[in-house]
């Protein structure tokens, strides 16, 4: 039986490819007279190799320096100036750009995409690299070596992931990698991966799909479609045993991180993992902050996480310790409380209810167009259409207390995680 009953998500779409192979998305929403214009390629850091890594992200930055006919500068001041904004980002299975604006200015904003995957590589030089290389080496140091706790998700990756797979390597890269990284190394890493057969463009708002397909047509229609790719298929990870490590930090008190390979996104088991995610740790009933947080007081503060990515999903926990609490305590408290809903399950109720508190979630992450363009070309691009996202959001009214139990015992196992533990330094005396 069906955990609860819930009205279907609609987000209505219509889909037409281009000859050159470029998806194009058409979400019409006439309450506003604005467009979300949003181009994912289908690449990310998980398309780099060992040595190299980081490409896609030092990339992105590239694509910000400008193009032949709307040098540096020119996109923010051309997009200003009809009051729209833009903006990008690089994960492990996608890079994507994308601008708001005025419905009239929709035609700017497909212009400079365009600039952007036509007429790039001439601009392209050692300067531009340099700089670029320069930003993201920082950005690394600020954000992960220098900031408290900062290595520690890198480093749990590389615990749960084999060197080998493509999801061990942080998505800024390794600095030696970046280091090495050349010129042409860039270039054709670009003319690989962006092209229209590559990418997906989802334009969301005061736009009909006819209007839609035909500007798509007129400013990509012409670019050719690049060469074909071969996708590396989805990758259940092999249990191992678990893997623990303890890393020193100039952290005030312990931090506990766990993570397990799970089944990835838009699979039923992925699902269910994430209703498991809000029943552990989503508000004050949830188990692990009414067990570790509340009763126990063991952990100042719990949370879970699952990636919805294209090769494995990640499931995972993090806990900071309570003074004088040690990681190892309040590792056996979590393990106990994951050892009690694999053993024993949960009630219908805490299902319903985390179902619920999912759906509360996902319907705030679909409030404006700039939400529902970026989660339609997310889903095109890694499930393979843009109804996969409705079904997607949709499943969660079918899952089941079972499904949860299930779930945790099929990918929650000990053999399945590694565990990191981030401790304070010890100084040493004067």
């Amino acid at each position: 039986m069906p955990a609860t009953v819930l009205e279907a998500i609609q987000i209505p779409t219509a889909t037409r490819i281009l000859d050159n192979g470029l998806t194009v998305v058409v979400h019409e929403d006439r309450t506003s007279p604005i467009v979300a214009v949003h181009l994912m390629y289908h690449v990310g850091s998980k398309d780099e190799r060992p040595g190299r890594t980081g490409m896609a992200h030092l990339l992105e930055h590239l694509l910000f320096e400008g193009t032949v006919n709307a040098p540096k500068g020119e996109f923010d001041r051309l997009l200003e100036g009809v009051g729209g904004s833009n903006n990008g980002s690089t994960w492990l299975d996608r890079t994507n750009y994308y601008e708001t604006v005025p419905s009239h200015a929709v035609k700017l904003a497909l212009w400079l995409e365009r600039e952007r995957m036509a007429y790039f590589v001439p601009m392209l030089d050692a300067e531009m690299l340099e700089v670029q290389r320069g930003v993201v080496i920082n950005e690394r140091k600020q954000s992960y070596e220098n900031r408290p706790y900062g290595l520690a998700d890198e480093r749990l990756s590389q615990l749960v992931f084999p060197p080998e797979h493509p999801y061990s390597w942080p998505t800024i890269g390794y600095t030696p990698d970046l280091e090495a990284i050349s010129l042409q190394d860039a270039q054709t890493f670009f003319e690989k991966y962006y092209t229209p057969s590559n990418s997906v463009l989802v334009l969301a708002g005061d736009v009909s799909s006819e209007e839609g397909w035909a500007m798509a047509e007129e400013f990509f229609g012409d670019i050719p479609a690049g060469p074909a790719l071969t996708r590396t298929e989805a990758q259940v990870v092999p249990n191992t045993g678990e893997r623990t490590e303890v890393m020193t930090d100039r952290v005030s008190f312990p931090r506990f991180h766990r993570a397990y390979p799970v089944a990835a996104y838009g699979t039923d088991d992925w699902t269910a993992l994430d209703v498991l995610s809000y029943v552990l740790a989503d508000g004050e009933s949830s188990r692990l902050q009414r067990q570790i947080v509340r009763e126990t007081q063991l952990a100042q503060d719990i949370d879970t996480f699952l990636y919805p990515t294209e090769l494995s999903g990640v499931f995972g926990i993090v806990a900071t310790a309570r003074a004088g609490v040690s990681v190892d305590r309040l590792k056996e408290a979590v393990d106990e409380v994951i050892s009690q809903v694999a053993q024993n399950g949960v009630s219908v109720d805490e299902v319903e209810s985390a179902i619920r508190r999912a759906r509360r979630d996902h319907l705030a992450g679909l409030a404006t167009v700039e939400d529902r363009a970026d989660e339609i070309a997310y889903a095109t691009t890694v499930l393979g259409s843009a109804d996969a996202l409705q079904r997607t959001l949709n499943a969660y009214a079918h899952v089941t207390s079972d499904d949860v139990q299930n779930a945790a015992q099929r990918w929650l196992a000990p053999d399945n995680g590694a565990t990191l533990n981030v401790v304070p330094e010890v100084k040493e005396a004067k």
